[in-house]
């Protein structure tokens, strides 16, 4: 059931998990997006500062600074322009084609050709590439605005400058900010120690407007740019680590709280099917267990079982009392058919004592004691039957027949048919091994051991001889051997006499057993001296199948 549950969780788990990785995605793609917020906030602020600077130029140009006071009165301008301004401009000039500066200074080594000719070809302001600004100086932006008439132009060295963060900005946190001017040159205004802006990014950065991320030996850091102007590109960066590190916290917390919940679903599940379903089945198992065939089954009287565990009770119970019914009625069927077969047994035994009567009686008024011994020939064999059927009535068992006292009485039977006694004058010797075998193989063994005793006793010992018949019956590994033996005359000579009908019904009862007649007449052999030995061994069988009842 746990594992059913923990499958039919998986969905849900799954569904869990993809949002987890939803706000994962989400966390870095805010930093993005924080990026790009910066990226706008700096490009607004160094915009304005750059407009500012050229209307303030433009202000200067329209006052026309070389007019009525000459170059004292521009360079009285330009001074308290500067005055004004500290810290933003450095330098002011006043720049013609080929001259040079009309008014005002400008930096050492400064070729203003190339940026005058843009500007007055132009007729708009031109901004030049970074220079540096020596010992104890920042770097300056050399900007042109062009004068009436395109005839000079007011040359300015602007110092870009790092504006700090807005109050409660934490995307500029970490962040780096570089300009880069027309030749290619990265400036960070205002600060050092910022680290390189990788110079394979720039043309990425030039051709797209969306964040790029590089990795770099510090980590992945996210790039944007905005044009400021022409000649001036704005690059802002922001280490993506901060955001991983938000976004991972947030998968972190997001799995927790999914594998708590599913956790205590899962508890609280398997404490309710338990309660609901589980210990009920467990109680009603523990009750058919101990419901023994016959007896009622207990159903629970609680009454609180779920209605498919109360419905399986009543099943059960229904099909226990039916079990029971039948059961009585396949005992007492049982018990009629014992008691047939026991009656039957009982009238066979019956017929066949008066069978034997019967034959007893004719023999005792047949004059020819050769055919008065034929007739009590055939009555030691019908007398044989009835005993093993009076075995079987007494036994109650119709299958198997016990063989020691079977035997027992068997041949005690036979020395008082030839009116002996055991132990008088002749012993008899029994070793017979507590072995069952069938009904079938009973009624062969039965009369074998009738004719080879009856042999023994009749022909064995002549003229009031004394000796000892012995008879064994063992078995191992599903094979029985009947031994018969006596320490009589033995048998004649074949060649001199025929072979007798009680030697012909021995090997026929040997083969219906399973096996073959062996032995016959004995050598002299110590005690045993000069007699007979007849050996059959035969397995132990079943009887056959019953035939099917015809319809």
């Amino acid at each position: 059931m746990i594992v059913l549950l923990m499958v039919a969780g998986i969905p849900v788990a799954a569904i869990a998990v993809a949002n987890a990785l939803q706000d994962y995605r989400a966390s870095l793609d805010e930093g993005r997006r924080g990026v790009e917020a910066f990226r706008s906030l700096m490009a607004v602020r160094y915009g304005a500062a750059l407009g500012a600077s050229e209307t303030l130029l433009s202000a200067v140009v329209r006052q026309n600074p070389l007019g009525e006071g000459g170059r004292a009165g521009c360079g009285s301008l330009l001074r308290r322009v500067l005055d004004l301004h500290p810290g933003d401009i450095t330098e002011l000039a006043i720049v013609a084609p080929g001259q040079p500066p009309l008014c005002g200074g400008l930096p050492e080594g400064f070729d203003p050709e190339p940026l005058l000719r843009e500007a007055l070809s132009g007729g708009v302001p031109a901004y030049g590439a970074f220079l540096p600004g020596g010992p104890g100086h920042s770097p300056v932006l050399p900007i042109a605005v062009p004068g009436p008439g395109s005839a000079w132009a007011l040359i300015g060295f602007l110092v870009p400058r790092e504006y700090a963060p807005l109050p409660g900005s934490r995307h500029s946190e970490g962040s780096a900010v570089w300009l880069v001017d027309r030749d290619g040159r990265i400036l960070a205004p205002g600060r050092a120690g910022l680290p390189e802006l990788p110079a394979a990014l720039l043309p990425r950065l030039e051709q797209s407007a969306e964040a790029v991320t590089f990795a770099g030996r510090g980590g992945d850091v996210v790039y944007a740019s905005a044009r400021l102007n022409p000649g001036l590109l704005l690059v802002v960066g922001h280490p993506l680590s901060p955001a991983k590190a938000a976004a991972s916290a947030v998968l972190i917390q997001r799995i927790t709280e999914l594998a708590t919940f599913l956790i205590a679903c899962l508890a609280a599940i398997v404490v309710g099917a338990d309660l609901s379903m589980v210990r009920p089945l467990r109680l009603l198992s523990v009750r058919v267990r101990s419901w023994r065939p016959g007896n009622a089954f207990r159903i629970s009287p609680s009454g609180t079982e779920p209605r498919e565990v109360r419905a399986l009770e009543y099943a059960f119970s229904e099909a226990a009392a039916a079990l029971a019914g039948r059961e009585a009625d396949l005992r007492a069927a049982l018990e009629q058919r014992d008691a047939l077969m026991g009656e039957i047994h009982h009238r066979v035994k019956n017929n066949l004592q008066i069978v034997s009567s019967l034959l007893n009686l004719q023999a005792s008024r047949i004059g020819d004691p050769a055919a008065a011994e034929e007739f009590l020939s055939a009555r030691n064999r019908v007398r044989a039957l009835a005993t093993l059927h009076r075995h079987l009535y007494v036994q109650h068992s119709f299958e198997r027949v016990s063989l020691r006292p079977f035997l027992t009485e068997l041949t005690n039977q036979q020395f008082s048919s030839h009116n002996e006694a055991p132990g008088e004058r002749l012993a008899l010797k029994l070793d017979v091994a507590d072995i069952t075998i069938s009904t079938d193989q009973a009624v062969s063994l039965s009369l074998l051991v009738t004719e080879a005793v009856g042999n023994a006793l009749e022909h064995a010992f002549p003229d009031e001889a004394r000796g000892t018949i012995w008879l064994s019956l063992t078995g191992s590994a599903g094979e029985l051997t009947l031994v018969v033996q006596d320490d009589g005359i033995g048998l004649p000579d074949r060649n001199a006499r025929p072979r007798g009908l009680g030697l012909q019904l021995m090997e026929g009862f040997a083969k219906q057993l399973g096996g073959q007649l062996l032995g016959g007449r004995m050598e002299p052999n110590g005690e045993a001296g000069t007699g007979t030995r007849w050996t059959v061994r035969f397995p132990s069988r079943d009887n056959p199948a019953p035939r099917p009842m015809a319809r």
